[in-house]
């Protein structure tokens, strides 16, 4: 596995495409995070970890829709598994080469704590574990955005029902639903909502539930994105 683990590494180092997504991140962070700083005043990394799921949003599938379904298309997921690999090693090897690729841009954006480190007072073990909040978000978002790339051999699918699946995740439980949903509904799906869980990482509260949490969802997508590529034609 360690082998298709850089093989999937070495694809996004060798093409502009992972450079490309990548510096966009970590651009669009900087830029939409000093700007707070800069116009409200604001010098907090809070701002900034409340930004960075719908940054996840767009950049995720962005990231991942070619993983799978660009194989599909060329058939050469059918080659990969006539090699003595079993579908669980390459769905892992493909997820852990994703994660380090978005493990990568998020260290990036971390001379942002190091600034505001000398303009006012920053907690640091707050922001790490608000860092590793993150890490396991765009971890979960990675698997379920892997799932949909199996789902289809079209990028552009992949990539527009990824969206589509992370924002309504992401709004699921809150106030954007309060006028069609019941408030014993909307109060349930809350704590199915990853940016309930992501808050007690901002706060700097190493919960393992929402570890958990996370770890679970990780979990069950990828294992639906192994069951659909046993069943594949």
């Amino acid at each position: 596995m360690l082998n298709l683990y850089k093989k999937e590494l070495q694809y996004y180092l060798n093409s502009p495409i992972g450079y490309i997504i990548v510096i966009l991140f970590v651009v669009f962070a900087n830029f939409l995070f000093m700007k707070d700083i800069f116009v409200v005043g604001s010098a907090s990394m809070r701002p900034f970890f409340t930004l960075i799921p719908w940054l996840f949003l767009v950049f995720i599938p962005a990231l991942t829709m070619r993983i799978i379904s660009e194989e599909r298309r060329t058939n050469t997921i059918e080659v990969l598994l006539t090699l003595p690999v079993s579908e669980t090693q390459v769905v892992l090897s493909k997820f852990f080469a994703l994660a380090t690729i978005m493990g990568v841009a998020l260290v990036l954006t971390m001379g942002m704590p190091v600034s505001l480190f000398f303009l006012t007072k920053l907690y640091f073990p707050e922001v790490f574990i608000a860092y590793l909040g993150s890490f396991l978000m765009s971890s979960s978002f990675i698997a379920i955005s892997m799932f949909f790339s199996s789902l289809t051999k079209n990028q552009v699918v992949a990539f527009l029902a990824s969206i589509i699946a992370l924002f309504f995740l992401l709004v699921s439980g809150t106030d954007f639903l309060g006028t069609v949903l019941p408030r014993v509904i909307l109060d349930f799906l809350t704590y199915f909502v990853p940016q309930y869980h992501f808050q007690n990482f901002v706060k700097g509260v190493f919960d393992m539930r929402s570890v958990m949490y996370f770890v679970s969802l990780i979990s069950i997508f990828l294992f639906l994105t192994i069951v659909n590529l046993e069943k594949r034609d």
